[in-house]
């Protein structure tokens, strides 16, 4: 009887917290400007390397569900390599290179469409393109065309303020692998949103 009980009484809860927290005063409950700092993170266990990065995105909301906006993060990449000479060990050790992203992207959120009053939980699908610019003082600067999308979910603790987490795909987040193919990798980035 209890579990029975228990999802309704969740909802309500939830559906309670949500009225208290966004006042039922327009038509989406958020301001329509979007600031996100993130911090991002991608990890290899099977080639042991990994990208990091800190990144700004700034939206408008062009309606309840779609906003559109521009991103730029920047972060680097890790990772081991070996160089020889005559069959003799050079360097054995961890390397770090720079790189850049930045571009345009936007998002889809499908919950306003269908409970306009509830913002407290969101989520959303992000699709984004741009340019990757790698930086290494072993190879020459690479610039590359970028694009992705990712899922995302945002917990608004008020108007004005929430965190959100995304797993990102993009083309440049990839590894490749033993048998020498590229397989995508995701990039877990967590962040605040901030509404004004």
């Amino acid at each position: 009887m209890a579990t029975v009980l228990q999802k309704p009484i969740i909802i309500l809860a939830l559906l309670l917290v949500n009225s208290m927290l966004f006042p039922q005063n327009n038509h989406n409950n958020l301001t329509p400007w979007c600031i996100k700092p993130y911090y991002g993170k991608q990890y290899d266990k099977e080639l042991d390397h990994n990208y990091s990065c800190i990144g700004l995105e700034a939206f408008f909301f062009l309606s309840q569900s779609i906003n559109v906006g521009a991103f730029v993060n920047g972060g680097t990449f890790k990772y081991s390599m070996t160089f020889y000479d005559n069959n003799f060990i050079l360097y054995d050790g961890e390397c770090r290179d720079l790189f850049w992203k930045y571009g345009i992207n936007s998002e889809f959120h499908p919950i306003p469409l269908l409970f306009p009053n509830f913002r407290i939980i969101d989520v959303y699908l992000d699709g984004h393109i741009g340019l990757f610019i790698f930086t290494s003082d072993y190879w020459p600067t690479k610039y590359k065309f970028l694009y992705g999308m990712g899922i995302g979910l945002a917990l608004n603790l008020s108007k004005h303020f929430g965190l959100f987490y995304e797993r990102n795909y993009d083309n440049v987040n990839t590894t490749l692998q033993k048998n020498n193919k590229e397989k995508i990798k995701a990039m877990n980035r967590f962040g605040l949103n901030f509404h004004f």
